[in-house]
């Protein structure tokens, strides 16, 4: 079976993305009266940061989203990244919150780190999966940074757990602005 990322060999270093490999968690969902199976995907944005010609090491490697962009290794985003797994499956409980983003299509969920010091904020989409699939709902990280700069734009919030069932029932979740 074929690594969900390969490895990448920057400066010298080879960096592993195991524990990035997609995965399967189960929520129970009062809402929809059963458990609900979500499956998880990451993007390379939890990894690399926006690429500028400017500041882009010379020789490293660009890397490629999903959608074709340029970007840059990150080695903080990269470390960061390890802890993603445990964040997402964090969410697997009734005090969990996110909140709705600007773009209404995705969702944040954020904590506090100790290094660096400050909010690291995690981005997703989900949706319903289809019925051909062995999931219930799809979770893809598309992005996961510490906060360096302005505070995301984010809209109300709601728990994680009711979210899931209101996507897998295709009930509207907006929240309140």
């Amino acid at each position: 079976m074929t690594a969900y990322f390969l490895p990448l060999t920057i400066g010298g270093q080879t960096y592993d993305f195991s524990h990035l490999e997609p995965f399967t968690f189960t929520i129970p969902s009062q809402l929809a009266k059963r458990d609900l199976n979500v499956h998880v995907t990451f993007s390379a944005h939890c990894f690399t940061e926006g690429y500028d010609e400017a500041t882009h090491p010379e020789g490293e490697q660009i890397i490629l989203d999903g959608a074709g962009r340029q970007r840059t290794f990150c080695a903080i985003r990269y470390r960061l990244s390890k802890v993603l797994p445990a964040v997402i499956q964090g969410l697997n409980s009734p005090q969990a919150k996110v909140f709705q983003t600007a773009a209404m299509r995705n969702w944040a969920f954020s904590i506090t780190i100790e290094d660096p010091s400050g909010p690291y904020h995690v981005f997703f989409e989900i949706r319903r999966a289809g019925k051909d699939k062995p999931q219930d709902l799809n979770l893809v990280v598309e992005s996961a940074y510490h906060q360096t700069g302005e505070p995301p734009r984010l809209h109300g919030r709601m728990a994680f757990m009711l979210l899931c069932g209101k996507v897998f029932l295709n009930q509207p979740t907006s929240t309140k602005r």
